[in-house]
């Protein structure tokens, strides 16, 4: 083999601990175990993201049709509804029939739902304290600033075309 080759690679496996990627992936790691952790001793042990991710969205007031929750989530109608299921299970969520379209499912946010997202919110206050423990405020705000951004290009560009491009498979 040529020994160019080689080297080539092992320079980039010198390199394989800033690779964008596995950095990111372990500080999720780090950060699903922080929440883990602290949502266990809220009392809060039958969770998955998907279910934080749905109740997030759901308006608080009046509620949220599966629709427009399979859009904001950017999940489909049936895994929405599977989702919806397990939140029912647990008392987080009730659902009805839309006052004004009997055709759509109205999802509504129970006492218990609403008591699970506040220790949610303490959460992220513990996971924002640890970060900021290891890398201060300054930088802990960076990262969030930086982060968003790369966000919201990946939104308005590339998660956009991604939709264009499934309608046009349809």
């Amino acid at each position: 083999m040529d020994p160019r080759l080689i080297e080539e690679l092992n320079e980039f496996r010198g390199r394989r601990n800033r690779l964008m990627g596995k950095l990111l992936r372990k500080s999720y790691r780090f950060l699903e175990s922080l929440a883990g952790e602290k949502l266990h001793e809220e009392g809060y042990d039958n969770f998955r993201i998907a279910h934080l991710i749905i109740l997030m969205n759901i308006d608080a007031a009046q509620g949220t049709i599966i629709n427009s929750l399979s859009q904001r989530c950017g999940i489909t109608k049936q895994a929405i509804s599977k989702i919806i299921k397990e939140l029912q299970e647990q008392d987080y969520v009730s659902t009805e029939k839309h006052p004004a379209d009997a055709r759509a499912t109205l999802v509504r946010v129970t006492e218990n739902g609403v008591h699970f997202m506040l220790a949610w919110q303490r959460v992220t206050q513990h996971i924002d304290t640890q970060f900021r423990d290891i890398i201060g405020t300054k930088r802990l705000e960076q990262l969030k600033d930086i982060l968003e951004e790369i966000v919201e290009h990946y939104e308005t560009n590339v998660a956009k075309t991604d939709i264009d491009l499934g309608m046009l498979k349809n």
